[in-house]
């Protein structure tokens, strides 16, 4: 299995409690061992988007948001390193 390990840079995730920290560790560890290709990542972002967008709560939404952008990252990084 390929590694990706190049980051790109994307706004910051929602504040979290300290004991929560982990949670992002463990999604930024998930996208960068994922066998997704870069077409499925993309089409994940698009769904988190969609789904920010018809939610009212701020919370969900810029978490969808935040996740969407590091699917996008992820993405563009397989697509660098082919």
């Amino acid at each position: 299995m390929r590694r990706y390990t190049h980051r790109v840079s994307t706004s910051p995730w929602p504040s979290l409690h300290d004991e929560d920290r982990w949670l992002l560790a463990a999604m930024e560890d998930r996208l960068r061992d994922t066998t997704q290709s870069p077409e499925q990542l993309r089409a994940r972002a698009r769904e988190l988007r969609a789904h920010a967008e018809q939610t009212d709560i701020k919370g969900v939404r810029d978490a969808s948001l935040a996740l969407a952008a590091r699917y996008e990252d992820a993405a563009a990084d397989r697509l660098a390193t082919r």
